[in-house]
């Protein structure tokens, strides 16, 4: 079923040691999200026009990216753990919990990723291609 695009405002702190040494703050303003989701309980988020500002808590630092749009499909596996295909710009944060360790990258291109059944831990990182930028790197 698919939902008409709903504008997206959000924010979100990360405390020091999850994604970065330091404490992060994620904003997204001005994008636009639709959400389909398939009788099979897979789910498409298509994303246009968000813009993410990273921002360092300690020292100010802002990192900002004005993203064309994203595809991301959540498929579930048989496991009970779920397989995640992101395409276009995608900010994507590993914390000190998942099995990669932490850190922030904003990936510009396709990320697959297999995750808990929650969704909430990264389990692995099955490829990445395109772009990646060290989001703690650049902010420290």
């Amino acid at each position: 079923m698919s939902r008409p695009p709903t504008i997206q405002e959000w924010s979100a702190t990360i405390a020091a040691g999850n994604g970065c040494s330091f404490p992060l703050e994620i904003t997204g303003t001005n994008g636009k999200l639709t959400v389909i989701t398939f009788k099979t309980g897979d789910v498409f988020q298509v994303g246009k026009g968000v813009v993410l500002t990273y921002r360092n808590l300690t020292n100010g630092k802002t990192y900002a990216v004005n993203t064309a749009g994203s595809v991301d499909r959540f498929v579930q596996n048989a496991d009970g753990t779920q397989t995640v295909y992101l395409s276009g710009h995608n900010g994507y944060v590993y914390f000190n919990t998942d099995a990669t360790g932490p850190r922030v990258i904003q990936y510009t291109g396709r990320l697959v990723v297999t995750t808990d059944a929650s969704g909430q831990n990264t389990l692995s990182v099955v490829s990445q291609s395109g772009q990646s930028v060290n989001v703690c790197a650049a902010l420290a």
